[in-house]
C-alpha cells in the first residue's frame, strides 16, 4: 500500500511540475512574441507596455514556487524590461 501510495505521489509531482514547466514556455513564447512586435516599432508606447507587461508575468512566474526549481533546470531565464 505504501509502494503504491508512493508512486501516486512521484506522478503527481511530476504532473505538476510538468504543468508548471508548460506555463513557463508559454509565457516565455509570450514575451517572445511581445519583443518580436516592439522591434518592429520601438516608437510605439503600446507595443512597449504589452511587451513589460509579459516580461513583468513572466519574471513573477520565475519567482514563485516551483517555478524556482524548475526554470534553473530548464534553462530558464529572466527577461530584462523595455526602459
Amino acid at each position: 500500500m505504501q509502494v503504491l501510495l508512493t508512486i501516486v505521489l512521484i506522478a503527481a509531482a511530476g504532473a505538476w511540475a510538468a504543468a508548471v514547466y508548460r506555463r513557463l514556455i508559454y509565457l516565455r513564447a509570450q514575451v517572445k512574441l511581445a519583443w518580436k512586435k516592439l522591434q518592429a516599432d520601438q516608437s510605439n508606447d503600446a507595443v512597449k507596455t504589452v511587451y513589460n507587461k509579459h516580461v513583468v508575468l513572466y519574471n513573477n512566474a520565475l519567482d514563485s514556487f516551483p517555478a524556482y526549481l524548475i526554470a534553473p533546470l530548464a534553462g530558464l531565464k529572466p527577461a530584462n524590461p523595455f526602459k
